[in-house]
């Protein structure tokens, strides 16, 4: 019996029902202390008990099994509620600083402090996430995803998974809960205004994407840097206006891809299959919250030059942006 982590995997679910031991003792027909044994891994239920835990806490009688076998990882459920902490401890600051932004809306000096702060814990909250799936797979089984291929660092956005304290491990390792004041400390201490190093002037950049708010983002970051910037709503119009502008006139295309009517995959193939070679060779950024392996192979497989994840910060894809234009 892998008797600690079905603990773990029994007290997370007993929090989560919001019960206490003796309420969850006394549903179940058994003692205090025998509840309390089998959260700190002492012993483990009888078997006959699994179908009343099953339903009393809303899972299958085989996730219980599955975590009282020595064989196989924890369930995506136990680790999402190891999470939990983890996620609303940032969640609880950028609610927090919006109230306090719009408290403060006439003090500029206040009112930006606030909204670092907001981006500085949606960047650790990310990073939770990450950390999470880099440990878990679709099949359960421990797989290192999109964040680790990247090789992000602390300087281009929130810092690898494996780095954040707390560990790659546990989302509940230690100093995991506490470590936002810490993280907030660093990453404020050491922003800079990044569009500053970037000069793009005389560029133009298309950008193919289908939620508006996504596209003010992506003209404010571009135009910092003084690059002209145009817009397609989906893949068939990037490819239309590729298409039809003279050779040369776009010198790149940032393109989403989930997108109506065509993705970006199949835009990136068509505009790769075109005659004239200096738009078919015109290079193409993804910009995506498909953050799978498989997206990154299938976006490279369509002739996509480089991958960028949403959310998107500015220091990584300006200069992604960069790498590109010198190398075309």
């Amino acid at each position: 019996m892998k008797q600690t982590t079905f603990g773990s995997y029994i007290r997370s679910l007993r929090k989560q029902n919001q019960m206490t031991q003796a309420e969850l003792a006394d549903k179940v027909g058994v003692t205090d202390k025998a509840v309390s044994k089998w959260e700190r891994g002492v012993s483990c239920p009888d078997i006959t008990i699994y179908p009343k835990l099953a339903d009393l806490f809303g899972v299958t009688v085989n996730d219980l099994l599955r975590e009282s076998v020595e064989e196989g990882p924890p369930s995506r459920l136990l680790q999402i509620f190891e999470m939990s902490h983890d996620i609303r401890t940032p969640l609880h600051m950028i609610l927090g600083c919006v109230g306090m932004a719009e408290t403060y809306a006439d003090d500029r000096a206040q009112l930006l402090r606030y909204l670092e702060s907001i981006r500085v814990s949606g960047e650790y909250l990310l990073a939770v996430v990450e950390r999470a799936m880099q440990t878990t797979g679709q099949d359960g089984t421990k797989q290192i995803l999109s964040g680790a291929e990247r090789g992000m660092s602390g300087n281009t956005g929130p810092a690898d998974p494996a780095a954040v304290p707390g560990g790659a491990g546990s989302a509940t390792g230690p100093g995991a809960p506490g470590s936002l004041e810490e993280y907030l400390r660093t990453r404020l201490s050491s922003r800079k205004d990044t569009s500053l190093r970037y000069d793009f002037s005389g560029r133009r950049i298309l950008v193919a994407e289908d939620m508006e708010l996504n596209r003010e983002i992506a003209a404010e970051l571009l135009r910092q840097t003084g690059a002209a910037v145009e817009f397609a709503a989906d893949g068939q119009i990037c490819l239309e206006m590729v298409e039809a502008a003279p050779a040369g006139y776009y010198d790149m295309v940032l393109m989403d891809i989930r997108m109506p009517r065509m993705d970006g995959v199949e835009a990136t193939k068509r505009i790769r299959q075109l005659s004239d070679s200096r738009k078919a060779s015109v290079p193409i950024i993804a910009m995506t919250a498909n953050v799978y392996g498989k997206d990154r192979r299938e976006a490279f497989e369509a002739g996509m030059n480089d991958f960028a994840e949403k959310p998107v910060f500015a220091d990584r894809l300006l200069g992604m942006i960069r790498k590109h234009l010198r190398n075309s």
